[in-house]
């Protein structure tokens, strides 16, 4: 392939474009900076305040496709809000059987994990589809001039 590109002077480039939606962290801020600007409002000195309730907002939603928050999916958990820390630590302190209970939970969340995964390739199996037909196949012919924007 090289050499047909060589000897019709074709410059290949190996590197993608660059595509922010693939980046994690540009999804991440992509969904922050909306948020952010309606809490802050006209006041931009308080962003930094406003940045633990929104990411606590967006920790503690859930996800289409694996139909579990993304605190569950790194935690094992659901956050639990401040009134619930308050109340929630009596209650583990006056349990005795809290050690017990752990591997139950964990058979149960590994039972979840497996239902998530299916839950994923099922979402990416009907986004592909719907790509699919709403995708129209490019014809490309001799000569034809492609542009990069």
């Amino acid at each position: 392939m090289q050499q047909l590109c060589f000897v019709l002077d074709i410059n290949q480039s190996l590197i993608p474009v660059y595509h922010p939606q693939a980046n994690p962290v540009e999804r991440k801020n992509r969904d922050l900076k909306p948020r952010l600007a309606m809490m802050v409002g006209n006041n931009h000195t308080l962003w930094i305040e406003k940045i633990p309730a929104i990411r606590f907002a967006l920790n503690t939603s859930k996800c289409e496709s694996t139909d579990h928050t993304a605190a569950y999916l790194t935690f094992a958990r659901e956050l639990r809000t401040l009134d619930q820390v308050n109340t929630d630590l009596r209650s583990v302190i006056h349990n005795d059987n809290f050690v017990p209970e752990f591997t139950p939970y964990l058979k149960r969340f590994e039972g979840y994990m497996s239902q998530i995964k299916e839950n994923i390739e099922m979402s990416q199996d009907r986004q592909k589809t719907h790509m699919q037909i709403n995708h129209a196949d490019q014809v490309l012919t001799i000569k034809l001039l492609i542009w990069y924007g």
